[in-house]
Order: C-alpha cells, then structure tokens, then sequence
C-alpha cells in the first residue's frame, strides 16, 4: 500500500518529492501587468507549503513575451523576472515543500489586444476563442528553443528543485505535436521534433542533476473528445523519445476525468503511459478527497497525485489529510473568487 505521506524518488541524483501530494500548476493572474511575482503569488505559496503539500508548481510561466496566454500571468522571459521566483523558492523551502516552474508559450491560444502582435502556432491555425495564429519562421522557431532554455536556467538561478514543460492543453508544445494544427512540410512538421528540441535545449540548460518533468494531455479542452489525432503507436513514440531527449517523469493531465479509458478501451491514459515508459507518473484529474487520491495511487494508476481546485479552497488539505480530517468542498466559483483578488483557502 501507498501513503500519500510516504517520499517519492523520481530516479539517481535527484531530490525525492517529499510526499505524493503535488500542487498541480495553476494560473492565478495576480501578477504585474509585464508578468512579475507580486506578494499576492508569494503568499498564496506559502499557504499550500505551510498546508503540508510537498511540491508546488508555479504554473504556465511564459518564456517569451510573445508567448503571454493571458492578463496578469507570470514569466521569465529575462533576467528581471528570477528575484521574484526566488521568493517562491524561499518560502516553499522554509517549510519543506520543493519548488519548480512549469515553462509555458502559448502559442495560437492568444489574442492580439494582449500582445501586440499576432499569435504564433506551428502552422496558420485559428484555435476556438482566440484571433487567427500565424505560422511561426524557422528562425522564430529556434528563438523559441533558446527562450525555453534561458527560462530553464533562470530557474535553476533561482533556486527551483526541478522543472516542468508545459506539453498540455492545446499550447505551443501541443500545436506542434497535434498533427490535426502542424501541418508544416519543413524539417518542424514532424510532430516530435519542436517538443524534443525544446526537451533537449531545457535538459542541456539545466544540467544533469535537476529532475525534468513533461505535463502532456491528449486532448486541449475536452476530455470527452475521441483521441484522435493521437493513436497508441504516436503516444508510444512520443513518451519514447521524450524521455530519450532528456525526461524526468510525467506530469499526466487527464482534465476532469483521470478515470476514462483510452482508444477504445478501459485503460486509462496513465495506464497506457505505463506500458511505454517506466518514469514516475504525477496524474491530474478530478482527484479531490484524501481517500480518492490513496485509491487512485493504491490502484496504480500514478506514484503522486495533483490537485488545484482542492488545493484552491484548502491550503490546508494535506495537513487535513495527514490528521484524518476532511478538507473543504471544492467550490465551483473558486476561479472567480482567485481573480477577483481572494485566496479562498487561506
């Protein structure tokens, strides 16, 4: 049987997670109007570190500012931006939680009243809710690389114990994998070769010690959606090389449903990651409850869980958890709440 409270080793060399319990990465939108840690971000990290969770995850940090997805979210686009992540780090170290940026591009998920500029994707590709994206040059393209790289070592000059990529829901990484956006006839139309030239560039600019985690889902919104254009030979190629280029372990996002079955079967997504590949699984989706999360890993199915929205209404949850004690109800208004300026789990 797992604890939830038992460490997890993610491989030789490496800081093990101190409990099976990651804060999922969330965007808050309280930072400045450029992108910069404001006190509000600090605190709420203080919270969920002092409410016992073991790893917290500053999320979909963005690495160029081409690459913004919305208002008031943070970045490390240069060197000014590390002071503030510095300050996560710190206080998620005082009080035994470890501490990493999820580095983000947007990509077409973007609007030109935020940037200034038109949207970039892997090809000329218009996603639901945003302007149209133009398809990115070949040198923006390597510019990217090195801007995830530069996002990478500014982390690890911060302090961070790891970093994740942001691989999921529909953003730059994902465009050019799905083969339903990248529609390129260059040497980036093969779906793998922008995620493993990031990988590599991150894995490179980090060094060999700091762990590399990859979030990755298969659909961008709807997790009721076919698979499509994703098949089990393109998951299996993907995990394979991923973990080639550099991968530490999967930060699996399943949406709100970390317990459908996958191609036509009643394997879940986590359950298909495992036959591939042999890397610790952090999976989100819908857990809640300390007893769900216990089954969920007790089945299998993950080595860690990660949670937001319980995270959102409970700094304490892990503590609660720990003592026997129930955590709040997730609310459904939590995000209203968050950007109207309240921690609704303080």
């Amino acid at each position: 049987m797992t604890s939830l409270f038992s460490p997890l080793p993610l491989g030789d060399g490496f800081p093990a997670l101190p409990n099976r319990i990651v804060m999922g990465p969330m965007t808050l939108n309280q930072a400045t109007d450029d992108g910069h840690i404001t006190d509000w971000i600090v605190e709420w990290y203080r919270r969920r570190a002092t409410g016992g969770t073991g790893t917290l995850i500053g999320a979909a940090v963005f690495v160029s500012q081409g690459g913004r997805g919305w208002a008031n979210a943070v970045g490390i686009a240069d060197d000014s931006y590390t002071e503030g992540w510095a300050r996560c780090v710190e206080v998620a170290h005082a009080h035994g939680a470890l501490f990493g940026t999820q580095l983000f591009h947007g990509g077409a998920a973007s609007k030109v009243a935020l940037l200034g500029q038109q949207p970039v994707s892997a090809s000329d590709w218009t996603r639901e809710g945003f302007d149209p994206a133009r398809a990115l040059l070949d040198g923006e393209i390597e510019q990217i690389i090195e801007d995830f790289a530069a996002g990478a070592r500014r982390s690890v000059e911060a302090g961070c114990d790891f970093v994740e990529l942001h691989g999921a829901h529909g953003y730059l990484l994902h465009q050019f994998w799905r083969q339903d956006v990248n529609k390129r006839e260059d040497q980036w139309g093969d779906p793998l070769a922008f995620p493993v030239a990031v990988t590599q560039a991150v894995r490179t600019a980090i060094g060999p010690k700091i762990p590399l985690l990859y979030r990755f889902s298969v659909h961008a919104d709807d997790p009721t959606a076919p698979n499509f254009p994703v098949t089990i030979e393109s998951l299996r190629d993907f995990l394979q090389t991923l973990e080639a280029a550099g991968v530490d372990a999967w930060d699996i996002s399943c949406w709100r449903e970390s317990r459908r079955g996958y191609f036509g079967t009643e394997t879940l997504l986590s359950g298909w990651v495992r036959q591939f590949s042999e890397k610790p699984r952090i999976v989100a989706g819908n857990i809640m409850t300390p007893q769900e999360a216990t089954d969920y890993l007790n089945e299998g199915h993950a080595e860690a869980v990660a949670l937001a929205r319980a995270l959102i209404v409970d700094a304490q949850w892990t503590n609660k958890a720990k003592k026997g004690e129930l955590p709040r109800p997730v609310l459904d208004d939590s995000w209203r709440v968050i950007n109207q300026g309240t921690d609704p789990g303080a």
